[in-house]
C-alpha cells in the first residue's frame, strides 16, 4: 500500500492487520510499531552505572526477546527502564515494501505516543484487540494484549497487579503530538532539524569571533604593559634573587649531609622488619623506605594482620604500624611510620644479630 508525500515528514502506523498513516506531526520520517506487535516489559538498572546500561539492556533484551532478529527501545528514568522489543525482520519487511531502502526512519514503540493513563485502563486497538496497561507518574509500566477467554484473562489481569474480576476503564488508542518519556524541551530533538542545528552553529560561530577578537586585543594590551613591569621588577630583585639562589643552594648541602650522617638507614630499618616478622611470611613482593615512613608488601598464603601489627610495634624504631588493603587475600601491605628519636636500640641487635 502506497501513500502520497505530504508536506511534513511522513509517519507510518505498522499494526498487525498492515501499514497505515500516523497522525502525528513530525520533522522526519517516523515508523511507529504497533503495541499488539511488541513485547513490553520494565526492568529496575539502577545498581547499574548510567554508562553501562545500554549494553545491560542490549542483553536483557535478548534473553526476553521471542524473536529470531530482535530491536527494542528503552526509555530510561534514572535505571527504571521501560522496555519494548519487537521483530525486526517484520518490520524491515514493511518498509521495504511501503517506501524501499531510500528513507531513513526512526522506529519508534507506538505506546511512546500514547496518551498516558492515571493507573490501570483497557487500550481499544481496534475492534478485536483490547491492550492492558498500567501507568504510574505517567510513565508505562506494564502492557500486554487482554483476551477475552476469562481464564487467561483473569491470568494477565493478576500479572498486572489487579483482581482477576476487575475491569479497568476502556481509552481509545489516540497518539499525542509528543513523546511522554522525552521532558517538554529536549535540546537533543530540537538540533534534529538541520535549520534550527545550522542556525545555533552560525549564531555560536558568530559570538566566539566576537568574543575571541575582543580577548585577542586585550591580551596584546595587558601583555605589553606586563612585558614593561617585569622588566622594571627584574632590574630592581636581580641582588636578592642572586641571594636567594645561594641559600637555597647552601639549604640543599645542608640537607644532604644531614641525611648522610643520620643514624637511622634503609638497611637498618630491613634488618629490623626481618627480625621481626622475617620468618612468617614466603616472599617479601615490596619494600621502601624513606626518612621517616617505610612501607613493605610481603606474600603469606596464612596472612594474619594483627600478628604483624602487633609484631612490629614491638619495636622501638617503629611508632606506628598499619594494614593497607591490597588486592589478593594472600598479601599483607604495612604502613610503617619510624620513631624520630628512638629511645632503645633496635632489637635485632639486643637480640644477638647483626644487619
Amino acid at each position: 500500500m502506497k501513500f502520497r508525500a505530504s508536506t511534513s515528514a511522513p509517519a507510518r502506523l505498522q499494526r498487525a492487520s498492515g501499514v497505515q498513516p500516523a497522525s502525528v506531526a513530525v520533522s522526519r520520517p517516523l515508523w511507529l510499531v504497533g503495541a499488539e506487535l511488541c513485547v513490553f516489559t520494565e526492568i529496575d538498572l539502577r545498581a547499574v552505572p548510567a554508562r553501562h546500561r545500554g549494553r545491560a539492556i542490549a542483553d536483557r533484551a535478548r534473553q526476553l526477546s521471542p524473536f529470531g532478529s530482535p530491536a527494542w527501545h528503552a526509555a530510561d528514568a534514572a535505571g527504571s527502564v521501560a522496555l519494548w522489543i519487537w521483530d525486526a525482520a517484520r518490520v524491515t519487511a514493511a518498509i521495504a515494501a511501503e517506501d524501499g531502502p531510500s528513507r531513513r526512519w526512526q522506529i519508534l514503540p507506538e505506546q511512546l505516543f500514547l496518551t498516558p493513563a492515571l493507573d490501570a485502563c483497557l487500550r481499544e486497538i481496534d475492534s478485536t484487540q483490547r491492550l492492558l496497561e498500567r501507568w504510574r507518574a505517567g510513565r508505562l509500566v506494564f502492557s500486554c494484549t487482554l483476551p477475552d477467554a476469562q481464564p487467561e484473562a483473569a491470568l494477565r489481569l493478576r500479572s498486572a497487579g489487579l483482581a482477576p474480576d476487575a475491569l479497568p476503564p476502556a481509552v481509545r488508542a489516540a497518539l499525542q503530538p509528543v513523546r511522554w518519556d522525552l521532558p517538554p524541551f529536549d535540546w537533543r530533538v530540537a538540533l534534529r532539524d538541520p535549520l534550527v542545528a545550522a542556525g545555533l552553529a552560525l549564531a555560536c560561530a558568530v559570538l566566539w569571533l566576537v568574543w575571541s577578537l575582543g580577548e585577542l586585543a586585550g591580551e596584546r594590551a595587558a601583555n605589553t604593559r606586563l612585558d614593561a613591569s617585569v622588566e622594571s621588577r627584574e632590574r630592581e630583585l636581580a641582588p636578592l634573587l642572586e641571594e636567594r639562589s645561594e641559600a637555597l643552594a647552601l639549604a640543599a648541602r645542608n640537607q644532604a649531609l644531614a641525611g648522610l650522617l643520620s643514624g637511622r638507614n634503609a638497611l637498618e630499618a630491613a634488618a629490623e622488619f626481618e627480625h621481626l616478622v622475617g620468618a612468617r611470611y614466603q616472599r617479601l613482593l615490596q619494600w621502601e623506605v624513606n626518612a621517616r615512613s617505610a612501607r613493605a608488601m610481603v606474600e603469606d598464603k596464612a596472612a594474619d594482620n594483627r600478628a604483624y601489627v602487633e609484631a612490629l610495634q614491638q619495636s622501638p624504631w617503629f611508632e606506628r604500624v598499619a594494614v593497607a588493603p591490597t588486592l589478593r587475600p594472600e598479601q599483607v601491605s604495612l604502613e610503617i611510620t619510624l620513631s624520630a628519636n628512638p629511645k632503645a636500640a633496635p632489637l635485632y641487635l639486643t637480640a644477638g644479630r647483626t644487619p
